[in-house]
C-alpha cells in the first residue's frame, strides 16, 4: 500500500490528522484487533490497559507507510532472568552469559517463553542471576521479527 492509499484510509475514517484515536480506529484502518494478539488473554486487567494505550502510541510513532508493515504478534508480561558469570574470579563486574524469559499469566503461572545463551561464554560457570519484569511486545515490521520492552504506555525500548 502506498502513502496516498493509506492517507485515504485515514481520511475515510475521519482521521484527518493521521493519528489513531482508539483501538476501533486501529481495526478500521489497519485491520488489527489488538485483543487477538498472542498472550493478550494471559494479561491481567492492569497490563491490558497499558497495552491498549501503548499500541495506539506505537502505531502513531511510526510514519504512515511504516505503520502499514507493523503487525503485532504477541504481548506478554514477562520475568526476564539474566545468568551472570565472571571470566576471572577477581573481576569486579559480571557478564551476562545467557537467560530465560518466562511469560507470567494473570494468576502468576509461569511458562518458558524463550531461552538463550552466549556460546562464546558457555564454558563459564553461572554464579548469579538477575531478573526484571516488563511487558514484551512482539511484532513483525518490514518483514523482520522484532520486540520491545514496554515500561508504560508512552515508554518503550
Amino acid at each position: 500500500m502506498n502513502q496516498s492509499q493509506i492517507e485515504n484510509l485515514y481520511k475515510a475514517n475521519g482521521l484527518t490528522d493521521y493519528k489513531l484515536k482508539s483501538t476501533d480506529d486501529l481495526l478500521k484502518v489497519h485491520g488489527i484487533n489488538f485483543k487477538a494478539v498472542g498472550g493478550y488473554n494471559r494479561l491481567d486487567d492492569v497490563h491490558r490497559l497499558v497495552y491498549e494505550k501503548f499500541i495506539l502510541n506505537i502505531f502513531n510513532a511510526f510514519g504512515l507507510e511504516s505503520r502499514a508493515t507493523l503487525v503485532p504478534s504477541g504481548i506478554y508480561y514477562v520475568e526476564d532472568v539474566d545468568y551472570l558469570a565472571k571470566e576471572r574470579p577477581e573481576d569486579d563486574h559480571y557478564m551476562v552469559v545467557g537467560g530465560i524469559i518466562y511469560a507470567l499469566d494473570r494468576n502468576g503461572l509461569k511458562s518458558v517463553h524463550r531461552t538463550w545463551k552466549d556460546e562464546d561464554y558457555e564454558h563459564l560457570e553461572v554464579i548469579e542471576s538477575e531478573s526484571k519484569n516488563y511487558l514484551r511486545f512482539e511484532y513483525e515490521h518490514q518483514g523482520r521479527n522484532e520486540w520491545l520492552h514496554v515500561t508504560n504506555e508512552k515508554s518503550w525500548y
